[in-house]
């Protein structure tokens, strides 16, 4: 389990882009690393108008979320501990970015939404914001190819307890570089009318690929096939879980009454509705989902059971913040609060498994 623990990178020293901060309810920031050049994303906890800084763990539960989820099979952004000395809150999670900005394009839920709807407003149509929407409006853009890897997504928030999947918090992947040289190589290789049916096929591909880049609205792709090239991203930006709201009393209760831990888990609920209206439970969507596809539930079963035990679990999460400099040692994660970890993510797999025939 040693390729699980996080790994320490202090960058005090790495360039700090000026006014970068990033959608989303956490301190964000972009850092770009001096010996690749490439850009990293380094998020805190949420600061309050109060100055202090609100659900203090929630970085290493968004760490501790990318290793379990890596080990079970799913494809999730990678999390590892970044230390700014500058920095209000010093530590919280650094990522590297998922694309190269000059190569491709992340277009988030919410510009498919929109693109589909223009009439979609996330803050006053919540309620809309079911699973058949979000595949319809997919489909739009030639992207239903995708909805298993969708459903994997929410399967992994009903492992570690994530309730903030909104429209910002997953996003597909356009890989204009790879476009541009497929069509370079049907250039290099097709006969005279083939290669100036390419050369028109690549400078519209080119311009669309500057102007989609420049507004970030995937619409200017929707009839030119180009989407061929789009993946559903890495699973990204889930670190509402894993109990980090609770306070140290209600640990203490979970950890020694299992009827309260699992209460607990079986209140949590999910951005994504099954029908319109409020949130529903992980599990009650689940078990919709898993009525209607159960051959995407049964494979990630399959990949569970392969991987897990209570044992290694707690291996992963009790070793996590190991890399963390003897200096540091006061920001680590609470022992109490990897033992709740280990205990909610073992409740809900066996919650998650339960349904799954």
């Amino acid at each position: 389990m040693e390729q699980y623990i996080a790994t320490y990178t202090d960058i005090t020293q790495w360039n700090k882009k000026m006014y970068s901060s990033t959608g989303g309810t956490r301190a964000k920031n972009i850092y770009i690393n001096p010996v690749d050049f490439k850009e990293y994303f380094f998020k805190g906890s949420k600061k309050m108008d109060d100055g202090t800084f609100k659900y203090t763990s929630e970085f290493w539960s968004e760490i501790v979320a990318s290793k379990v989820g890596q080990w079970l099979g799913f494809n999730v952004l990678d999390y590892n501990i970044g230390f700014d000395i500058n920095d209000e809150q010093q530590i919280g999670c650094l990522s590297k970015s998922m694309i190269d900005y000059s190569e491709n394009l992340l277009s988030e839920g919410i510009a498919y939404l929109t693109g589909y709807d223009p009439k979609y407003n996330p803050e006053t149509d919540e309620s809309r914001y079911t699973f058949d929407f979000i595949q319809v409006a997919l489909s739009s853009f030639n992207l239903s190819n995708h909805k298993e890897n969708f459903i994997q997504m929410l399967i992994f928030d009903s492992i570690i307890g994530n309730s903030d999947r909104h429209q910002e918090n997953w996003g597909f992947i356009t890989k204009f570089k790879e476009i541009i040289e497929e069509l370079d190589n049907q250039i290099a290789t097709k006969n005279s009318f083939g290669k100036i049916f390419s050369k028109f096929k690549k400078g519209i591909a080119q311009s669309l690929s500057d102007e989609t880049k420049k507004s970030n609205n995937p619409n200017l792709l929707r009839t030119t096939g180009l989407f061929a090239k789009t993946d559903f991203s890495p699973i990204y930006d889930s670190g509402c879980c894993l109990g980090r709201e609770l306070l140290d009393e209600r640990i203490e209760l979970y950890l020694k009454d299992n009827q309260a831990a699992k209460s607990y888990i079986l209140r949590g609920r999910s951005e994504v509705r099954w029908v319109e209206g409020g949130k529903p439970k992980h599990f009650d969507l689940l078990t919709n989902l898993y009525n209607h596809y159960p051959k995407v539930f049964q494979e990630v079963k399959a990949n569970i059971l392969k991987e897990f035990t209570e044992e290694k679990l707690k291996t992963l999460i009790n070793n996590i913040d190991n890399n963390l400099p003897y200096e540091y040692q006061s920001l680590k994660l609470s022992e109490k609060r990897k033992q709740l970890m280990v205990k909610l993510v073992s409740l809900r797999i066996e919650q998650l498994v339960s349904i799954i025939i």
